[in-house]
């Protein structure tokens, strides 16, 4: 696939610069155990990926490739006063269906869902259990957003134009399958993914949230 040259990126590969190894995994997770979750395993610019359907699949591949870091393309808190991620929560009406990141990154032009709405309810349950499992067994996880990466990196979002969206991981640094175009959205979106948790791992990174929602991580190509 030829690569777009009349757009640089702001950051590529070469810029990391930590001495500890960069392993990750993303996780592109959808609402369903039935609809197939994209999985990324990220060893240094050397991208792997899977279609993974249930949690025990996507628990056992990731603890198979025991990273550094995971993280996860799924709202993994509640709005701060919420209990549950449905509409009978009695907290509804006082506290919303959005969290301050996402509320942050709206007013920078940073296009998300919030995580309550109906179509969200059942990917951020799975999402804040999942995350709770791997923490459970050790594992350091992470909220990401890709469309949110790509929209820092300079890369188009998988809506707008995933052929050249593979083309700018490609331009990157990144190396694997995903070249020849074959792979499904749901598995270039969970390459980004771990990417990001590329960024965080090598501490180029901003957390954007607050302490009792958490933090979504997004790419600093500053640092």
């Amino acid at each position: 696939m030829d690569i777009n040259q009349n757009k640089k990126l702001p950051f590529n590969f070469s810029d990391f610069t930590s001495g500890k190894p960069l392993h990750s995994v993303g996780i592109d997770l959808t609402g369903s155990e039935k609809r197939a979750s994209g999985w990324c395993v990220l060893q240094g610019n050397s991208v792997s990926t899977s279609k993974l359907f249930t949690n025990k699949e996507l628990i056992n591949q990731t603890i198979l490739a025991n990273p550094a870091v995971i993280s996860i393309d799924s709202p993994l808190s509640l709005p701060f006063g919420r209990l549950s991620v449905f509409d009978n929560d009695p907290g509804r009406a006082a506290f919303g269906i959005t969290r301050a990141c996402e509320r942050i990154m709206s007013k920078r032009g940073i296009r998300s869902y919030p995580p309550l709405i109906k179509s969200m309810q059942q990917l951020t349950l799975r999402g804040i259990e999942l995350a709770q499992i791997f923490r459970s067994f050790g594992y350091q996880v992470i909220e990401s957003f890709p469309g949110a990466a790509q929209d820092v990196l300079g890369m188009p979002r998988k809506q707008t134009d995933l052929p050249q969206l593979i083309s700018s991981l490609q331009q990157f640094g990144l190396k694997g399958d995903f070249i020849n175009g074959l792979l499904s959205h749901d598995e270039i979106d969970a390459i980004t993914a771990a990417l990001v948790g590329h960024f965080f791992t090598d501490n180029k990174y901003e957390a954007v949230g607050t302490t009792e929602e958490g933090y979504l991580i997004l790419p600093n190509c500053k640092t």
